[in-house]
């Protein structure tokens, strides 16, 4: 299960207005690990990336975060995705890839 963290409407500096998220989880979910290494040039900065398969319908948008169960806070990088089988219509789910890096922990667009 992983929880998605909603912000409110945000001002020119990118912060909530009002400080208050919302959270809500999805899953059971499915985790691939695509990167799990070490930036050394300016410093020991973790570099994590993951692909997520959650089930269908799941409320996520590109603008979220993801809490993993182990406290760490991801970005959604890239699109949200549900793409059904051509033939079937059958989906999955919803696809989408999480990052974490940086000197903050949380990777910036």
């Amino acid at each position: 299960m992983l929880t998605v963290e909603r912000g409110a409407a945000l001002n020119w500096e990118g912060d909530p207005v009002n400080g208050s998220v919302a959270t809500h989880t999805i899953g059971p979910c499915d985790l691939k690990w695509l990167t799990d290494s070490e930036d050394n040039s300016t410093g020991e900065l973790l570099m994590l990336a993951a692909q997520v398969t959650a089930p269908h319908g799941s409320d996520v948008l590109e603008g979220d975060k993801i809490r993993h169960p182990n406290g760490r806070l991801f970005v959604i990088d890239g699109q949200v995705r549900e793409t059904p089988n051509p033939f079937t219509g059958f989906s999955t789910g919803v696809r989408f890839v999480i990052a974490k890096d940086g000197g903050s922990g949380v990777r910036r667009r």
